[in-house]
């Protein structure tokens, strides 16, 4: 299952979006939705129940089916540019925000930067964004399956500024950058943290 989770996840970051069916961002959905309403069934039946106030009010199915897109919001939620590790191009960045892209956490990340004397876009600024992004991300799912959740946001912050650090070898088409191991890690570590 972990496979299959770290896999979902780079499926949902772009890995196989050459082909017509699975590049379509709700086929991907469902694909999760099903993928983790597979495995949240699996660990209430087969090894215990979720000890949350949500689990304890809904329908099991209706639990199931909130629980799933939670994850997919989750591992969707965006975190331009941090997840790049303060490597993207200032241009590219600059591009995108005349674009009209925005910069989730911007003014607190900018504010801490401030207090630590550290420059915008740079990798401890983009640490801190990724932080903020993947925390904030794990706060639906927390109220689903537990407050451990929101530890996930600083392991998966860390897990994508190690994947850079480290720089680890391309593995076929699927694995090809840093920032695809971090999103597999992601994927990992969601369904780790399903089981706890």
């Amino acid at each position: 299952m972990h496979i299959l989770s770290g896999l979902l996840r780079r499926l949902l970051g772009g890995w196989l979006s050459t082909k017509d069916i699975i590049s379509e961002r709700g086929i991907q959905w469902l694909i999760g939705i099903v993928i983790y309403a597979t495995s949240i069934y699996i660990k209430i039946n087969w090894f215990n129940d979720y000890n949350t106030w949500l689990y304890s009010v809904l329908p099991l199915w209706l639990f199931i089916i909130l629980g799933s897109i939670s994850l997919v919001l989750c591992l969707t939620a965006g975190h331009f540019p941090g997840f790049m590790c303060g490597t993207e191009d200032i241009n590219y960045i600059k591009e995108q925000i005349s674009n009209g892209r925005k910069i989730k956490f911007e003014k607190i990340v900018n504010w801490i930067a401030e207090k630590r004397n550290f420059m915008q876009y740079d990798k401890e600024w983009c640490f801190w964004q990724l932080f903020f992004c993947k925390t904030y991300a794990c706060i639906l799912p927390s109220l689903f399956f537990g407050w451990h959740f929101l530890l996930l946001g600083i392991i998966v912050t860390f897990g994508y500024n190690a994947m850079f650090w480290i720089n680890p070898k391309p593995i076929k088409n699927v694995l090809t950058s840093p920032t695809n191991y971090g999103e597999f890690i992601q994927g990992w570590y969601i369904i780790s943290f399903l089981f706890i």
